[in-house]
């Protein structure tokens, strides 16, 4: 360096960064360091490559400020693992010869600048400010898109919120539009829930949505069909058999959810490969939708409907009991019946108190049928 530091210089009174300096000569390095703190900035210093990444572990470092040639590791190799750890961090070489091959390694690893040696203080000075510059205008920018990102997640959230409270609004409106059936969805899905805690693997918050939603397609079935007080023809009954779809076309566009969607498609897909309306079998049909099935079997059988009377609770939990491993997958229904008592005492309590929940309480969350299935 051709110009000895002058301590009495003015200082400057633009905003200051943390800058680490790195050299094996303690002369250079400490002049600086002094040099760079008269001018406001924050200097941690280092005097090899190890003890330079050490304090790159212990500050947040804006710059590096970095000599070429050191014993051991170069100053081209600190940059290289720096830009593994900390990417951000801008750099300025520090070299006594002007070496072609480092200066293009320099620029690959997006060395800001490479100044040779001897150098004037102030044209550091000046490089190092123009690298914070760049430092802080990165910073600026990734907050900006931080806040973006954050403020279009609120919206998202808000806006889905809303969709999801009209979702479980037009289910509310099928119900109504049947009196029979008012109430049917919080029955299944709390059923569906105490099944869900006993077989385990299904998150409950997302479970309970799908249950809140899983008639939503109804809202397509006509009235006449839905409160029809006598069996339904061949071509009624491929009418209701629609309501799965529909009710996965309402929602795909508005939940991006596929165990939310896949009960609302396929919770009356039978085990054995009979049910609607993809004819899925087996472990093809997600367990959720297996579990909702069972749940809903419970209250289409024990019920009243516009076409006949509900069914005891003895002969629901036996027709069950009966079809697994035809309609219900065995595990399933193995669940189920461990889970008789407190979904018995659900079974009552909706019995003599129905529970009632406003549609604008937020949300968190081939026909071998047997003839008592609910339309």
């Amino acid at each position: 360096m051709d110009r000895p530091l002058d301590l009495a210089e003015s200082t400057s009174t633009s905003r200051g960064g943390t800058i680490l300096v790195v050299d094996d000569e303690d002369q250079v390095r400490n002049l600086l360091a002094r040099f760079l703190r008269r001018y406001g900035h924050h200097v941690v210093t280092a005097a090899g490559v190890d003890e330079a990444l050490q304090r790159l572990a212990e500050h947040e470092v804006d710059l590096v400020l970095t000599d070429l040639k050191m014993p051991g590791r170069s100053g081209l190799e600190l940059v290289a693992e720096m830009r593994q750890r900390v990417p951000s961090v801008r750099a300025i070489l520090l070299s006594a010869y002007a070496d072609v091959h480092a200066a293009a390694r320099a620029i690959e690893l997006g060395v800001d600048h490479l100044v040779i040696k001897p150098f004037q203080l102030e044209d550091l000075c000046e490089r190092v400010r123009a690298s914070l510059e760049r430092r802080w205008q990165a910073q600026e920018q990734e907050r900006q898109r931080d806040l973006l990102t954050a403020q279009l997640r609120r919206r998202d959230v808000e806006s889905k919120l809303w969709v999801l409270r009209a979702a479980h609004a037009l289910t509310t409106a099928v119900e109504v539009r049947d009196p029979y059936i008012a109430g049917h969805a919080m029955r299944v899905t709390a059923y569906g829930l105490r099944i869900a805690e006993t077989i385990g693997g299904i998150d409950l918050m997302r479970f309970r949505l799908a249950g809140d939603l899983h008639d939503i397609g109804k809202i397509g079935v006509p009235d006449p069909i839905l409160n029809k007080p006598g069996p339904l023809t061949p071509e009624e009954q491929a009418i209701v058999q629609q309501h799965p779809l529909t009710g996965a076309r309402i929602l795909e566009p508005l939940i991006d959810d596929p165990l939310v969607l896949g009960v609302v498609r396929w919770h009356h897909e039978r085990w054995d490969g009979h049910g609607y309306p993809d004819r899925l079998a087996g472990q093809d049909i997600p367990l959720p939708a297996r579990v909702l099935a069972v749940a809903d079997t419970l209250d289409a059988i024990t019920s009243a409907r516009a076409y006949r009377q509900g069914r005891s609770w003895d002969d629901a939990v036996e027709e069950i009991r009966r079809q697994a491993g035809a309609q219900f997958d065995p595990e399933v229904v193995e669940a189920f019946l461990h889970s008789l008592d407190p979904i018995r005492q659900l079974f009552e309590e909706f019995r003599w108190r129905p529970p009632a929940r406003s549609s604008a309480e937020p949300l968190f969350g081939a026909g071998s049928e047997p003839g008592w299935l609910h339309r």
